[in-house]
Order: C-alpha cells, then structure tokens, then sequence
C-alpha cells in the first residue's frame, strides 16, 4: 500500500540568496532521484545480501533528505518534498 507523505516548509523571509536555495533545491532533486533509482532495485533485487544493503542505503538517502529539509527549514528556504511509502 503506497502512503504519501509530504512536507512543505514556506519561507517567512527571504535572508536566503538565490543560489542557496537554488543549491538546496538541487540536492533535493539529485537525493530524490538516488531514492527512486533504490527502490526500483530493491524491487528487481532477489538476492538477501544485496536486498540488505539496498535497505541500508535507502535509509542513507532518507536521513539525508530529513538533514537537508531541516537545513532548508532553518534558513527559511521553501521546499516541497513529497515521499511515497
């Protein structure tokens, strides 16, 4: 069953530069991307070895997406992320 979570964090005021949020808006995308290309092996994935190790690294990308949310959040930067489970 695929659940949706998303996150939105607006921004208050703008002390950001451009290229801030440009380059936070980067990493997420680029994060986003590695976290859709794990799941699909996971899904095309039968050995348990290689199963365990895709499972690590999805929860690598996820706390690193949580990381850069709460970096964006703190400098009001605007984000949107939506994650299906």
């Amino acid at each position: 069953m695929c659940l949706n979570f998303c996150r939105l964090f607006k921004a208050e005021s703008k002390e950001h530069t451009f290229s801030e949020a440009e380059e936070m808006r980067s990493r997420l995308e680029y994060l986003q991307s590695r976290l859709e290309k794990t799941r699909q092996l996971f899904d095309m994935e039968t050995d348990p070895e290689k199963i365990e190790a895709i499972v690590y690294e999805e929860k690598a990308i996820l706390i690193r997406l949580d990381h850069l949310i709460k970096n964006a959040k703190e400098r009001n930067i605007t984000i949107s992320y939506c994650d299906r489970i």
